[in-house]
């Protein structure tokens, strides 16, 4: 959360701390602060069993709520900003080239920068997408645990063996975490379906530029103006 200072800091200290999916993670037990005073991370009490310095970017702070934001998750988010946006900037400078509005040097020394900077994220893009998936197979693997578990649960309360108050209780809390794995499978679908458009997306096509042209007054002429929209 950017702009958290130790002067608000009290606000968060004890708090529990949800993923995204709604459940509950843990406790903001201390912070850390640069010279200025500014919150740089949060340390987390993970169950009661593990305790951990996680960074301030990976907090969400809503309705005084505390989120924070899986590691796959985060890693995911920040590598889509950066490929979009590179990708952006490369789409750019082509165009500028292309309407001869910047000098040859100055086009090789910022194409140069960008090429370095997309095998760059390439890379970190492989290391990327082996995180999700990993975490992909592991959510698919509880998914069928939990689906085993329904069905002994079935089993033993159309057999009689227990009252359907537990039924009731055991089935509420199976089918609740069954709906957060599927909720976060989606997401990591989405995560990788999106870096791969990212990486598969052609530069001369990752923006739109226009150019409209002020008219001119008496003592004016015509000024192109490149728009770039996302």
């Amino acid at each position: 959360m950017p702009g958290l200072t130790v002067e608000k800091i009290d606000e968060y200290l004890g708090k529990p701390v949800n993923d995204p999916y709604g459940r509950r993670v843990g406790y903001i037990v201390g912070f850390y602060s640069d010279s200025d005073g500014n919150i740089s991370s949060l340390e987390v009490s993970f169950n009661d069993f593990d305790f951990k310095q996680v960074e301030i970017e990976r907090f969400r702070f809503e309705n005084g709520n505390i989120i924070l934001l899986p590691e796959w998750e985060y890693m995911a988010t920040v590598l889509e900003n950066r490929l979009e946006r590179v990708k952006k900037r490369a789409a750019a400078l082509e165009e500028l080239n292309s309407r001869k509005e910047i000098p040859k040097h100055t086009y090789e020394e910022f194409k140069k920068k960008l090429e370095e900077s997309l095998i760059k994220l390439k890379e970190d893009s492989k290391n990327v997408k082996e995180v999700l998936r990993k975490r992909m197979h592991e959510i698919e693997d509880m998914i069928v645990e939990l689906e085993k578990t329904v069905t002994a649960v079935k089993v033993s309360y159309i057999g009689g063996e227990i009252p359907e108050k537990a039924y009731k209780a055991s089935m509420d809390h199976l089918r609740r975490n069954l709906d957060i794995l599927s909720s976060e499978k989606a997401s990591v679908k989405n995560h990788l379906d999106r870096i791969e458009a990212l990486e598969n997306l052609p530069v001369d096509t990752a923006v739109k530029v226009s150019v409209a042209v002020e008219t001119p007054s008496k003592s004016q002429q015509p000024i192109p103006v490149v728009v770039v929209e996302s």
